[in-house]
């Protein structure tokens, strides 16, 4: 289940980036796409009673074919796709301790989504 939800998931979070992108501009990279990214893979994955690390783990795979396709300077895609698996295999590491630290999957959310948050913002000065 968990890696039909880590396809469906990516889907509807690059449509929704996509929709971001066009609406609020570049600024929805450092802001609402990460919150977006972490609710709908982690919700649908704790409701559904999925494997929330799985879902991330995939999501962060089809994230990294996307990044390595799209970013067309060689190596830039290679790390771009590096950094997709290991950060959404690190959120949905997170997202596990905090559900487990806290008992609740909203607090759980609230902390890989600020940590996703850093993380695209430390990633975009990086590449700067």
């Amino acid at each position: 289940m968990a890696y039909v939800i880590g396809f469906l998931m990516a889907g509807l979070s690059f449509l929704l980036n996509k929709m971001l992108l066009k609406y609020v501009g570049i600024k929805a990279i450092i802001s609402y796409s990460p919150v977006v990214e972490e609710m709908t893979k982690t919700l649908c994955s704790y409701y559904l009673a999925a494997d929330i690390l799985v879902t991330h783990i995939v999501f962060g795979m089809l994230e990294a074919g996307y990044d390595w396709y799209s970013i067309p300077s060689g190596q830039r895609g290679i790390w771009a796709a590096f950094a997709s698996i290991v950060g959404h295999s690190l959120f949905g590491a997170l997202t596990l301790m905090g559900l487990y630290a806290s008992d609740s999957i909203w607090v759980a959310l609230l902390g890989a989504s600020c940590v996703h948050v850093m993380w695209n913002v430390t990633l975009i000065r990086l590449s700067s």
